[in-house]
């Protein structure tokens, strides 16, 4: 049986793009490894967010090269289709495809041969509805993402993934539904919707309500969860699902702020001002019980002066914002931001990031903490130690518990006991 591993970099959709081609490549015979010296085929499927991001991907390649020369090694994704002749120059990669064409990899591996040209599939980037042929995936959590869109619309002055995505697109309501009904034949309880802009999703007048209305009568799977979703696409509605306690949404959202200065929204091309979005999140605490809303920060864009940078530390102090993931800015060829002056230096980027990651942590104790007491629950995932088992609450606290029994994939009622360092310790309520 050829082996083969997987080499993923950059977002959520990208896993879960991974775990769709593990399975294509399973299905044709192949054992999918963790060990990169013991793979006849490395897949690397990159991610093109970043200058930093692209550098990764290519350290990969030639690591791949050196440790194992005699893989096949094939480049997958984003970086792929804007940066295909790059990847070319470095030689001894055998096979290279674009976005469009990544889910055919189990097609074209079978026809690579490691003496030959490589294979080069870069095709223009479809605007039209899209499914996914092969069913299942290869599953290394007890949660699957679910693919429901691709592509974006918005074009954030910033943002390169237009150009390496395309243009907005959803997938077909019927192949969400087959995936979905295979997952939990495969046991799976809780689905995490991703995609470039999932609450853009639209397929023959169903926007993502009507999906979660469809997905929630699924027989099988218990939980729901929404990745990461801008603020701008979706409506109060939403909280009346999540608050249902027959509805299966949990009480989760991850909404990307970037910046709480307006003056820096605007030069981001963002739809929103800080007061509408800090509108809905207080919205969302006040409706929904327990909610936990995490959110992305950008630090350094052009033009952020120390005054700005102080203005979104103080709204992300006193907005019920639980967590936040704090990127750098990367100028990226080809988008609007990279033609703009007043450049924040490195060292000022570096600082201000330090800053905010200190306040999100702060942040996520304090929302562990609110948690303290309640009797959450709790899906878990395995075990570290023997018997400390792990998961994940519905209002997506890490909780761990101590148990002989094995609780893999068992959804337990739980109560929060403790705060521990990015996490929560807690006791199993029979």
């Amino acid at each position: 049986m050829p082996k083969a591993i997987f080499h993923t970099f950059g977002c959520r959709l990208n896993q879960t793009e991974s775990a769709i081609m593990a399975k294509g490549l399973e299905l044709i015979g192949y054992e999918i490894v963790t060990d990169t010296d013991s793979a006849d085929l490395c897949v690397i499927n990159t991610c093109t967010v970043t200058n930093q991001s692209d550098n990764k991907c290519m350290q990969k390649i030639r690591s791949v090269q050196h440790n194992n020369p005699d893989a096949i090694i094939a480049v997958v994704g984003c970086f792929s289709q804007v940066s295909s002749q790059r990847i070319l120059e470095l030689g001894r990669v055998h096979l290279i495809l674009g976005n469009d064409n990544k889910f055919e990899l189990h097609n074209y591996v079978s026809k690579i041969k490691s003496t030959d040209e490589p294979i080069v599939k870069i095709t223009p980037l479809s605007k039209k509805p899209f499914k996914i042929d092969t069913l299942g995936q290869h599953l290394t959590s007890t949660r699957a993402n679910i693919k429901i869109q691709d592509g974006c619309d918005f074009k954030c002055s910033y943002c390169l993934i237009p150009t390496a995505r395309g243009r907005s697109r959803s997938r077909e309501i019927s192949n969400i539904k087959q995936e979905v009904i295979e997952m939990a034949r495969m046991g799976v309880k809780e689905i995490v919707l991703t995609g470039v802009n999932v609450g853009a999703f639209q397929y023959q007048g169903i926007d993502m309500m009507g999906l979660l209305e469809i997905l929630n009568a699924i027989e099988g799977i218990q939980r729901i969860r929404i990745s990461s979703i801008e603020p701008t696409t979706i409506g109060t509605d939403i909280f009346d699902l999540m608050k249902d306690p027959d509805h299966k949404l949990l009480p989760y959202l991850h909404l990307p702020l970037q910046s709480a200065d307006d003056t820096i929204l605007k030069k981001m091309r963002r739809r929103y001002l800080f007061e509408e979005y800090r509108e809905f999140v207080l919205m969302a605490v006040e409706n929904v019980p327990g909610i936990c809303i995490g959110s992305d920060v950008i630090v350094g864009f052009p033009g952020e002066t120390a005054e700005m940078f102080q203005e979104t530390v103080n709204q992300l102090k006193q907005t019920p914002v639980h967590y936040f993931h704090v990127f750098s800015f990367a100028e990226r060829q080809g988008t609007t931001a990279a033609k703009m002056d007043q450049r924040v230096p490195g060292q000022i980027m570096a600082k201000r990031s330090s800053i905010l990651r200190k306040l999100s942590n702060e942040k996520r104790e304090g929302f562990i903490r609110q948690n303290l007491g309640r009797v959450l629950s709790v899906l878990f995932e395995g075990n570290n130690k023997g018997n400390q088992w792990q998961g994940y609450s519905e209002n997506f606290i890490r909780v761990f518990v101590t148990s002989d029994n094995d609780l893999k994939n068992e959804i337990r009622p739980v109560r929060i006991n403790e705060f521990a360092t990015g996490h929560a310790n807690g006791e199993i309520i029979d």
